[in-house]
């Protein structure tokens, strides 16, 4: 097991990596490097033709994977899984700068595991979830390798991952990731081209699916979750209305006020000071 360093300026770091034993390599899922990482000046990391596979989840900030033909945006929450025997990069973003847990591993069953967990649609990102954390699988990995714990140990959570993984995609659809998606990033302008861009699917057809599966437009429901971000900005902070209007991705004053008179019956003006908390009579 060899320690490694961080790179001074450019990233802090915490990662092993690990050397498996004849036995693991011909029997076992094992590790070949573990770690965390926080991005402090943006750079590219370029690899390929490595004999491994890659999961890693965005810990705090976000960034972009270049993959498979894919620019691939991640944010906090956001897991990817890849085949690293296929050229891949990966860019932290210079305004919100990531951290990440990851880890590299290969091993028994490891290519087979990757198969079905793209077998359905060759997506290779997906949202973690509290109940199946996948940073802190990988915790718990880099713990046992620095403790030099059992390779049958750390096979097992190996397998707990790589299963977790595959469950956190199969349960969900594309028009999942869809919407969440949206909610993260419901800000931005022309969001759809971004959704049929991120997704692969033609904006005509991500705007079928997404209704079929939701009852909703993606224009309209882009259109609420603005609104809610507007009210929750009103009621919760002390930010000036020009300023909410931007930052819950309105932008247009005349929209910002029919959208009160329409849903709430009153002005912003009205509904702060009927529901902010910091307001005293």
């Amino acid at each position: 097991m060899e320690e490694i360093f961080t790179s001074e300026g450019i990233t802090k770091s915490d990662r092993n990596l690990y050397t498996p034993s004849s036995f693991a390599k011909n029997h076992l899922l094992y590790v070949q490097e573990v770690g965390n990482l926080q991005s402090i000046t943006p750079h590219v990391c370029k690899r390929d033709n490595l004999d491994s596979y890659l999961i890693l989840e965005v810990i705090q900030g976000k960034g972009t994977v270049i993959y498979d033909g894919q620019s691939i945006a991640l944010c906090k929450g956001e897991c990817i899984w890849i085949d690293c025997h296929k050229p891949f990069e990966h860019l932290s973003s210079a305004d919100e700068p990531w951290q990440l847990a990851w880890v590299h591993f290969n091993g028994k069953g490891a290519e087979a595991f990757y198969e079905l967990f793209i077998e359905k649609d060759e997506l290779v990102f997906f949202t973690s979830a509290d109940s199946m954390s996948v940073h802190e699988l990988i915790s718990e990995i880099h713990r046992n390798i620095k403790n030099n714990m059992s390779e049958i140990k750390v096979h097992g959570i190996l397998t707990q991952l790589v299963v977790n993984c595959i469950l956190l995609k199969s349960g969900k659809n594309a028009m999942w990731e869809v919407r969440e998606y949206i909610n993260i990033n419901y800000k931005e302008q022309n969001l759809e081209e971004s959704l049929a861009k991120r997704f692969h699917f033609e904006i005509s057809q991500t705007e079928e699916l997404f209704e079929k599966s939701y009852g909703i437009s993606i224009r309209d429901y882009v259109a609420n979750r603005r609104f809610n971000a507007a009210k929750e900005l009103l009621r919760f902070t002390i930010q000036p209305i020009d300023e909410v209007i931007m930052e819950s991705g309105i932008r247009c004053k005349d929209t910002f006020y029919r959208l009160f008179e329409e849903n709430e019956n009153m002005s912003p003006e009205e509904y702060r000071r009927k529901w902010a908390q910091w307001i005293k009579d």
